[in-house]
């Protein structure tokens, strides 16, 4: 009699392809069982030996398929962010070599404009330094022909200036003296009677008329 755990203990050998006739055969000499048993015996040898090896070799691939699959995701990973960071770079650069050209050409047309500027300034500055100087020298002509006029009138306010005085004194004789009176005995000053001062006068007034 099999007990309920031989029962299932045989349903699991039998699975395995070891049945009661098998083992039976083999106890009962029949060649067939014994060779299979024998030829069992060696694959489970075989089995033993070789499977660690196989357990390694395919865990390995396994493994190495696993690190090569992270690493291909890894590497197409770095390489889309590589490949971002240069458009990035790439667009950064084109963006500067713009900025550059505008800059060059903002410049330039800056330099014409201050050039422009710094002309017109100097002309309106030369012109502003003409124009004073031939001001000054219309003022200082001015100024000269004024005193030069005044210097020549001197010696006819000092004729009115002695005429008045004779006339007075003339007076002042005839009063006190009446018929005795000598007007020799009265002085009397010529200012614009005297050739040189008429001459100076004359040569003077033709310069500046």
């Amino acid at each position: 009699m099999v007990g309920k755990h031989g029962k299932k203990l045989k349903a699991r050998a039998e699975k395995l392809g070891v049945a009661d006739s098998l083992i039976m055969g083999c106890i009962n000499g029949d060649d067939a069982a014994l060779t299979k048993v024998g030829e069992m015996g060696n694959e489970g040898e075989r089995i033993l030996t070789i499977m660690p090896y196989i357990t390694d070799n395919l865990s390995a691939f396994i493994k190495g398929t696993e690190e090569y699959n992270k690493g291909l995701a890894e590497i197409y990973k770095q390489a889309g962010a590589s490949g971002i960071a240069i458009d990035k770079a790439s667009a950064d650069l084109t963006v500067a070599n713009l900025k550059y050209g505008h800059e060059r050409s903002e410049i330039g047309l800056k330099l014409a404009s201050d050039r422009t500027l710094e002309n017109q300034r100097y002309r309106e500055s030369i012109d502003l330094i003409k124009l004073k100087a031939y001001i000054d020298y219309h003022l200082s002509q001015v100024d000269h022909l004024a005193a030069s006029k005044s210097q020549l009138a001197r010696p006819v306010k000092a004729q009115l200036d002695a005429d008045r005085a004779y006339e007075m004194e003339k007076a002042k004789h005839l009063l006190t003296y009446g018929e005795s009176s000598d007007l020799d005995l009265v002085p009397r000053k010529s200012f614009t009677t005297n050739k040189l001062v008429q001459a100076f006068r004359t040569a003077v007034s033709t310069i500046f008329e």
